[in-house]
């Protein structure tokens, strides 16, 4: 709540009769607030002050309801910008972090940017979510560009539902400096009658901040954000490792090639005052210093001057994969890998670091499109799906929430799985049903690029096996629960699915033909990669073959075929579903799948261009 007392000084600075000489009489509101005594005293010299001026003003309701109660002057200021994200076509989620001290988010949402008519919701922040806030609005109009700006306040337990707002924010002076303005877009409704054909865009990408590749100094952050933002996409889907938590950002980074002067060069940052998660000294019983570390990690991300700004004017879509953790971890496990079983405090480690992938995603953690008969007791999820429209479906996976023990041999005997059963079950069904034109499931971990460090120990993080026989690692991949959701795929005949991966810090694009229920018919699908955002930048397949370096090689079990790809690169990647280029027919009137990769500089780089035509 705005409280009126507050309001209505506001209105005095507003008038034209409120002078110099008032202010000086006045002074400036005191931090610690007013004491009724104070109050009393304010009352008497303004009611004096104007019987001097004139009488021909009326002030009888000028200062009702002026206790020291209702009269907040505590310095609230929002630390790490505003957010959105989980767009639905009749509701998004916002999200803010406040300036450690209890309160109350407040946001005020309108079609109009003006806010002539806005609608409001709040949340509360606290010590628990390190003072974020997310707060969920509701009955939002399909397709349509809404704007909103977020406040806090103290806490009013009292009013957290939509209403109007008001001017409850326009006539406070005081208050406006510390709001933050933002806008999303509501995704198009499947219903025929109301869908509109206009194209959809969307990036995708992961990897920020990794190996010591953080806020550039030279650049004043995460530059390559200004360049996400130029395009206006409809969303982001932020594909996993968005805080490194197992590395540090200091001074000085790592020495690279630059791309542009062909020279060895030192990246600087912006330092950041954290430690490694996987330092041995951090004591992973201490449960304070694991949670600040973890919450240290994304405060520094998500200070960026280029992200604060793209995130207020782009939604997202947040998944996890394993450097919001550890290295290559999962969920379930008892203890991280084979080389640290007797490092006690692994299960804290993973439960902070979950807690603070929540706290600081603008996710809905009432998950509602997650039907009780999978939730399996869990009371927030991390794969979920969306609809955009007629034509786009978006299953986002969590491939770290449910996976077996990496190091596993992938047999039947072991029952090795990534996604665990639920899941799977619930992406089959997610699939069946989907009548959308284009299906993107978007995946953390690769296909049928061989990952995992020491794989050959620890075993594979990915779904591939690898092409090494005479190695361990290729008998602890994914693969055979891979099998069973493509040949699920094949024998449904389920048509435009694309995958969405990230991880291996190079963009490719690969096809992939099968027919995994042998009826004679090839089922095709592709997979498309970017990242990174900022992070160590692989060298890709094709040049490790060009100049003989060794590269594991596409695992073949699936028929990939490379369509495009190159290293050395910050990228991300952009898709567009939007009318076809060509008038020949054979879409249908449906639309095509348009994706590309681009660089740091928002350039598309040469080749990556793909159309695809719908099925």
């Amino acid at each position: 709540m705005i409280r009126r007392s507050s309001r209505r000084i506001g209105l005095l600075r507003n008038n034209s009769i409120y002078n110099s000489s008032i202010e000086h009489m006045i002074g400036v509101i005191p931090k610690e607030g007013f004491t009724n005594q104070k109050l009393f005293s304010l009352y008497k010299v303004i009611s004096i002050t104007f019987l001097v001026i004139g009488n021909a003003m009326l002030l009888p309701s000028l200062f009702v309801e002026t206790s020291a109660q209702q009269i907040n002057t505590t310095d609230f200021e929002i630390t790490h910008g505003i957010a959105s994200g989980d767009v639905t076509n009749q509701s998004a989620i916002i999200w803010s972090r406040v300036n450690d001290q209890p309160a109350q988010m407040n946001v005020e949402y309108d079609t109009d940017a003006n806010f002539t008519n806005p609608l409001r919701k709040n949340a509360q922040a606290n010590s628990t979510t390190d003072f974020t806030a997310l707060a969920k609005l509701d009955g939002l109009k399909p397709d349509t560009q809404y704007y909103y700006r977020v406040w806090f306040s103290a806490s009013d337990m009292d009013n957290n539902t939509n209403r109007d707002a008001g001017n409850d924010l326009s006539a406070t002076s005081n208050i406006t400096e510390q709001v933050k303005a933002g806008t999303f877009r509501t995704a198009p409704s499947s219903n025929i009658a109301t869908n509109s054909s206009r194209p959809i865009s969307f990036i995708w990408s992961a990897d920020l901040g990794g190996q010591s590749y953080c806020r550039n100094s030279d650049d004043g952050g995460y530059s390559i954000f200004k360049s996400m933002q130029s395009l206006n996409p409809d969303f982001l889907i932020a594909n996993g490792d968005m805080i490194y938590a197992d590395g540090t950002c200091p001074a000085q980074g790592p020495i690279f090639l630059n791309n542009t002067s062909n020279q060895n060069t030192t990246w600087t940052n912006i330092p950041g005052n954290f430690r490694s998660i996987a330092d041995p000294l951090v004591d992973w019983n201490n449960v304070t210093e694991v949670r600040s570390i973890f919450m240290e990690h994304w405060k520094y991300n998500r200070n960026d001057t280029y992200f604060k700004e793209f995130l207020k004017n782009v939604s997202m879509y947040s998944q996890w994969d394993d450097h919001e953790v550890i290295n290559d971890f999962g969920a379930k496990w008892p203890y991280w890998n084979l080389f640290t079983v007797n490092r006690e405090g692994y299960p804290n480690i993973v439960k902070e670091g979950e807690n603070a992938f929540f706290y600081y995603s603008p996710l809905d953690t009432d998950n509602s499109n997650i039907s009780n008969d999978t939730a399996s007791g869990r009371d927030k999820h991390i794969y979920r799906s969306f609809n955009w429209g007629n034509d786009l479906d978006l299953f986002l996976l969590d491939a770290r929430s449910y996976r077996s023990q990496n190091h596993l041999a992938d047999t039947p005997d072991s029952n090795k799985t990534m996604l665990g059963e639920e899941q799977l079950q619930w992406l089959k069904q997610e699939l069946s049903n989907s009548n959308a034109t284009w299906k993107i499931i978007s995946s953390d971990v690769p296909i049928s690029i061989p990952a995992g460090s020491n794989a050959s120990i620890l075993g594979r993080d990915g779904w591939a096996n690898g092409n090494e026989t005479n190695n361990y690692s290729y008998y602890t991949g994914f693969e055979r629960e891979l099998t069973d959701l493509l040949r699920f795929i094949d024998e449904q005949d389920i048509n435009n699915i694309v995958f969405i991966t990230t991880d291996v810090h190079f963009p490719a694009f690969i096809k992939y033909n099968f027919d995994l229920n042998n009826d004679g018919n090839t089922t095709e699908i592709h997979e498309l990669i970017s990242g990174p955002l900022s992070a160590l930048r692989t060298i890709s397949l094709a040049d490790a073959s060009r100049l003989g370096l060794p590269f594991p090689k596409l695992d073949g079990t699936f028929n990939p075929s490379i369509l495009y790809g190159e290293g050395n690169l910050f990228n991300f990647g952009y898709i567009r579903i939007e009318d076809g280029r060509d008038d020949d027919g054979d879409d249908n009137g449906r639309p095509h799948l348009i994706a590309d990769i681009r660089d740091e500089n928002g350039i598309v780089r040469p080749g990556s261009t793909l159309d695809l035509r719908p099925h």
